[in-house]
């Protein structure tokens, strides 16, 4: 079965983004990975202590909003794995996609990481640094 990696970062997901994600991987007969980054520009100022809990509490959160949408995307067959990172966003991405098989990667909010000045330029930089397929995933 082929993997899709959907990631958000800095409190970028969106419940709509993530159900197209569902629907997406559902749609390709796919697994996917949700990948929650707590990038450095928003949360390089909290020490590991406070980062924990953010991760934590995070997790929770997302682990419910998985659950959502997936019933509201009518997806149950659709296998949902929540992983939470810290760090650069396309670091993350590369690392998280080095461990799979070609994943295609699902840029789940249209905004830019710093260093980036568009969504656009991110994209190439995630396609570049992992070999793999990259889309954005608008809000529905």
């Amino acid at each position: 079965m082929s993997t899709m990696v959907y990631v958000s970062w800095g409190g970028t997901g969106r419940s709509s983004s993530l159900r197209k994600a569902v629907r997406t991987a559902q749609s390709n007969e796919s697994a996917l990975i949700y990948l929650a980054v707590l990038d450095d520009d928003s949360f390089s100022d909290l020490d590991t202590s406070m980062l924990d809990l953010v991760a934590d509490e995070l997790e929770w959160v997302l682990e419910a909003q998985i659950e959502m949408a997936i019933a509201q995307a009518g997806s149950p067959a659709v296998e949902v794995r929540l992983i939470v990172r810290y760090g650069g966003v396309v670091n993350e991405v590369v690392d998280v996609a080095g461990s799979l098989d070609k994943p295609h990667i699902l840029v789940g909010a249209p905004v830019p990481v710093a260093g980036h000045d568009s969504v656009s330029d991110l994209v190439k930089a995630l396609e570049r640094a992992t070999g793999c397929v990259a889309s954005v995933v608008e809000p529905a």
